[in-house]
């Protein structure tokens, strides 16, 4: 039987962290509750999937893969909570929030996406108002095309079987792009 590949991203993604990188990453675990359960018990939400701390900064993330070419903004996939959590920890100094997406198909390419620039676009593509981007703009997701515009790539090679992701150069580079401060592309984004 065959890992779910979101889960098998999880695992490279937080092995690059603690490899040589000396990131320190921390995992919030899902809860697994049987299907015959899940209408009878409660279960707290998670509010992301993990957190990294490196160079005086604390990542908070929420990481999603999908073999498709966009990812859906269908509750199903991207829960409103995880926004709003991750929006919530993003007010903090030193917090650098958002997602993490990779698109395994071609080629495993990885993006991160400040959640104010993901609530920036989806605010737009939802209620389909003008805008200055040059990819499509699909009401329902978030494509590749986007987050080549407004994310920062996290480059890694496949050694063997499993995904080598260059953390430190993402920390280096998240850190000059957001982490100064706070005010991040506060002239163009949407509350």
């Amino acid at each position: 039987m065959s890992k779910n590949e979101g889960k098998l991203f999880e695992g490279d993604f937080q092995a690059s962290a603690e490899s040589t990188q000396k990131i320190f990453f921390t995992r919030i675990k899902d809860t697994f509750i049987p299907a015959e359960l899940r209408n009878k018990i409660r279960v707290t939400k998670n509010d992301y999937d993990c957190m990294m701390f490196s160079e005086k900064y604390l990542f908070t993330l929420e990481l999603k893969s999908t073999k498709q070419k966009s990812v859906s903004f269908d509750e199903s996939v991207i829960k409103q909570h995880q926004i709003d959590k991750l929006k919530e920890a993003s007010e903090y100094d030193n917090v650098i929030s958002g997602f993490i997406i990779n698109f395994r198909e071609p080629d495993n390419r990885v993006f991160f996406i400040h959640i104010k620039n993901f609530v920036k676009y989806q605010f737009i593509a939802q209620n389909q108002l003008s805008h200055t981007y040059k990819s499509r703009v699909n009401k329902s997701s978030i494509p590749i095309g986007i987050c080549e515009e407004i994310g920062l790539e996290i480059n890694g090679f496949k050694k063997r079987s499993k995904w080598h992701y260059h953390l430190n150069d993402f920390v280096k580079n998240a850190i000059n792009t957001y982490g100064f401060s706070k005010k991040i592309n506060d002239k163009s984004s949407i509350s």
